[in-house]
């Protein structure tokens, strides 16, 4: 007998004397039928449902979900690992299937794949770098020790999607206290032993279950080096039935091994090592359970782990495969108990506290890198004593990682005494703090013009609390350079900063005999060598990531000889020291194949120039002069449409008759059809409209490689006199139709140009520009 029976039966008498008979059988029949539902509710066996590991094939969880909604069986704990463990934790959070599938097939999973902050939210500086030397090869070094990452990726913009996916639960003392109680199966890589995660932030205890061995690195929680739980339990069955489960349903997504002739492709064959390896544990866990258990397998083998786009496929499997067990799920549901069941766990996932929706007491930041505190926290642009912007908060990662020198920029909302505590764990990059880059460039016009160049870049990072840096270019072939500079931020907030460099360049070109300002009817260029040494010091102000003006000195001193005129005839000795201004805006998201952005230069000089030609007798000069150059390209994309804007103006105000560095046209893209460099004067004046369609995404799962056709119509021209009116430049028209793909290593394009006179070339280029 319940406690409350006895109080009942004294109530019953008091009522008997007081009330008809009619009343009293009204009530009895009343409290009959309350106490059979809580009897029943109370009876009732208690479900677990177990999701196993199975990257993209776990999209069928939710279509399990899905059945079991609309059989009325509640959920009284769940556990999962890998997509199992995601799609477990969002379900737990008190997410119905139907809003975890809008997610799931919604998301972009690529992106969780890349951790490069995209060019156009990077620095200047980093940009015009890493534009030249575009192989970031993810390889480090420190003294004589060669370093490399963890993993493929470091999880950083996967933290991200399960952060928004989940919808910003704060740390849990223990995940029982979600709507649903549940549990995270992940592996200590140390010693290969499974490892249950039942409190902590729930993102990081999803990520830590779908952390794929050389794919993503593993995952630090108290203390432990955690991977991938399929690798010792795939199907955590004995977990679920610790938690209190009468009857499980467990969902095993495990293939069975492929044949020889279905292991032609990296991804097949990734498949069939990820199945030898969980399928003695899921074995092990299925011979758990009893009769009365569930065991639901759909048959998924036409998807693989990676294939995110058939999702929406795999859902509907779990769902189809769900009903074929209803005979035996029939007895699980009930409409009173499962209404029970919604409106509990609806209260309670009001009750859960939110990220957006707390006051920031305190900011905790765990630093561990060569920055200061100060620096961090400038980047992160955080506050105390304000409600939590999750979209700042977001935004400020973001800003922090776009730095490039961080491996992993994690943060979970804790609670200490009653305080809302912002804890920001900033991981340096364990394979630095030097790190080296490669260069690739191929151009060759088929006529008088083969250019290539290899190349790498060494850049030295943490010589300051400020993130002071050196770099050290090195590049051979058809031309050789050789450079390094110091970068040296002055404040924490790295908007002013200094920079001192020094570099040689050889380039083998072919160069005009005079200044030339009309196409000429032949080739007049003859093969010429250019030296060039180079010192440059600049204090520079970046407001945003974006843009930046610097202000400097620079001193040049640069000899040229042509190789085909006897007795050093056209050899040239220059000197030239000059102060500059330089304004830098950069938005583009590609700095070779744009889709959307802007680019924008705008320098002046002001210089003292010395210089010897040697003409049959030795001319000199010595002058004041001035320049200024304007360069802007942008684009805009709409469906696989991408159109491009180019425009060009240089003006050099000097006496002398041949300028330092004179105003070229010619080559693909800059006057296609005419050789590269044919025309050149003190001014010049060049445009392009540029359209390209995306025929092909080639989408090979962790990068794209895009295939396009386009075209462009170019206008340009150079002139020496600077008082011309437009009318009066000499212009030229040329159009170009081309080919290119996207490569991982830059893009390849195949190109044919021509000119309104008929100048006309075929081009091919690969990797970096020129």
């Amino acid at each position: 007998m319940t406690p409350i029976m006895p109080l009942l039966i004294k109530f019953l008498t008091k009522m008997y004397r007081s009330v008809s008979c009619k009343t009293l059988v009204m009530l009895i029949t009343f409290c009959g039928i309350f106490f059979s539902i809580n009897l029943h509710a109370s009876e009732r066996p208690k479900v677990g449902v177990v999701l196993g590991g199975g990257g993209a094939k776990g999209a069928a969880h939710i279509g399990v979900l899905r059945a079991l909604e609309e059989m009325q069986i509640p959920v009284d704990y769940i556990a999962g690992t890998s997509m199992g463990a995601y799609i477990g934790g969002l379900y737990a959070t008190g997410m119905s299937a139907d809003e975890i599938e809008a997610f799931l097939t919604t998301v972009d999973w690529q992106d969780g794949y890349k951790d490069r902050v995209e060019r156009s939210e990077r620095r200047i500086r980093d940009k015009q770098k890493e534009d030249r030397f575009q192989i970031n090869t993810d390889v480090g070094f420190e003294l004589w020790q060669i370093k490399v990452p963890k993993g493929f990726v470091q999880g950083q913009n996967m933290a991200r999607i399960l952060r928004e996916t989940s919808g910003g639960i704060a740390a849990q003392s223990s995940f029982d206290n979600l709507p649903i109680p549940y549990r995270a199966m992940a592996t200590d890589i140390e010693n290969l032993t499974s490892v249950e995660l039942k409190s902590g932030d729930l993102v990081q205890a999803m990520q830590a279950s779908m952390s794929i061995p050389a794919i993503l690195p593993p995952m630090e929680l108290d203390g432990k080096l955690l991977v991938d739980g399929g690798i010792t339990n795939n199907l955590p069955v004995s977990v679920v039935k610790a938690m209190g489960a009468d009857i499980v349903i467990a969902v095993d997504l495990s293939n069975e091994f492929k044949k020889r002739d279905e292991l032609q492709t990296y991804f097949a064959v990734m498949d069939q090592l990820t199945d030898f390896m969980i399928h003695k544990n899921t074995t092990q866990q299925i011979g758990l359970l009893s009769d009365a258990d569930i065991l639901i397998q759909p048959d998924v083998k036409g998807i693989s782990t990676t294939d995110m786009g058939k999702m929406g496929e795999a859902s509907d499997i779990g769902y189809r495969s769900t009903l074929s067990y209803q005979s035996q799920l029939a007895k699980l549901g009930n409409a009173v108990d499962f209404q029970q069941y919604v409106d509990k766990k609806t209260r309670q996932r009001r009750k859960l506290e939110r990220v957006d929706e707390l006051y920031i007491d305190e900011i905790q930041l765990v630093n561990h890198s060569n920055f200061s505190d100060r620096v961090l926290l400038n980047h992160l642009n955080l506050k105390k004593g304000e409600d939590l912007d999750t979209e700042k908060l977001e935004q400020g990662v973001r800003n922090l990682y776009a730095l490039d020198r961080f491996e992993r920029v994690d943060y979970q909302i804790v609670k200490q005494d009653d305080k809302n505590v912002v804890q920001v764990d900033v991981q340096e990059k364990s394979w630095g703090p030097n790190y080296l880059d490669l260069r690739f460039a191929l151009e060759d016009d088929f006529t008088n013009n083969t250019r290539y160049s290899l190349g790498m870049a060494l850049n030295v990072t943490g010589l300051s609390e400020a993130g002071a840096e050196w770099r050290t270019e090195l590049e051979f072939g058809s031309d050789k350079r050789a450079s390094t500079e110091l970068y040296l931020p002055f404040i924490d907030e790295q908007e002013l900063f200094g920079l001192i460099g020094v570099e040689y360049r050889l380039d083998n070109r072919n160069a005009l005999l005079f200044t030339n300002t009309e196409l000429p009817d032949e080739n007049t260029v003859d093969p010429s060598r250019f030296e060039t040494y180079t010192f440059d010091a600049s204090v520079g102000w970046q407001p945003t990531l974006w843009q930046a003006l610097n202000l400097g000195y620079r001193y040049i001193y640069g000899t040229s000889e042509l190789k085909t005129l006897p007795s050093n005839i056209g050899d040239s000795k220059r000197r030239s020291q000059e102060g500059y201004a330089r304004y830098s805006y950069d938005t583009l998201d590609n700095i070779d194949l744009p889709t959307q952005g802007n680019f924008l230069v705008a320098e002046f000089a002001i210089s003292s120039d010395k210089q010897e030609v040697n003409i049959g007798s030795l001319l000199q000069g010595e002058e004041i002069a001035t320049s200024f150059d304007l360069v802007w390209t942008g684009a805009y994309t709409l469906g696989r449409h991408t159109f491009m804007g180019k425009a060009e103006y240089g003006r050099i105000n000097s006496e002398s008759p041949f300028p330092l560095e004179p105003k070229e046209l010619g080559g693909f893209l800059n006057l296609s059809g005419a050789p590269k460099g044919v025309i050149a004067a003190k001014n010049k004046i060049f445009s392009a409209a540029i359209y390209r369609y995306r025929i092909m995404d080639n989408d090979f799962g962790l990068f794209q490689s895009p295939v396009y056709v386009g075209g462009s119509l170019e206008w340009g021209g150079v002139y020496n006199n600077s008082h011309f009116e437009l009318s009066e430049i000499p212009t030229y028209y040329a159009g170009s139709i081309f080919s290119g793909i996207s490569t991982p290593i830059g893009p390849l394009i195949f190109a044919y140009g021509r000119t309104e006179q008929n100048y006309s070339s075929f081009y091919v280029q690969f990797g970096s520009k020129f």
